[in-house]
């Protein structure tokens, strides 16, 4: 190898570790995103790192607690249209089927309703 690939292989590494050592910290993220993000995106980002949150706990069950009341209240919607679907905005309907595939317990809970009683649009 010469000196010159040697070369510009060591700075191909260092560009990647500093590019991977600026990425902010999982807690940075969390806050950025309860300032910023949607309650869904979230409860989405706490149920995707759950294990590295543990120390941040109460937010994640508070935006968690939130986001059910959300699909709720986009689910209860269902009771006074009758047998007409509940018609979501897609960003939003597609926001909420991530935080369902991502969070094992309301998707459980929440999928197949959700599924058969919402259209995307």
């Amino acid at each position: 190898m010469s000196h010159q690939t040697f070369f510009r292989l060591f700075l191909m590494i260092i560009f990647v570790s500093i590019a991977f050592a600026c990425k902010p910290s999982i807690n940075k993220q969390l806050d950025r995103l309860l300032e910023d993000g949607s309650v869904i995106q979230t409860a989405t980002f706490c149920a995707k790192h759950s294990h590295q949150l543990q120390d941040r706990k109460e937010d994640c069950d508070r935006v968690t607690k939130d986001a059910k009341s959300e699909i709720d209240t986009i689910l209860n919607r269902k009771l006074d249209l009758g047998i007409a679907p509940v018609i979501v905005p897609k960003s939003q309907g597609e926001e909420i089927e991530e935080f369902l595939k991502v969070h094992t317990q309301m998707g459980i809970r929440y999928w197949e309703i959700w599924k058969s009683n919402v259209i995307l649009e």
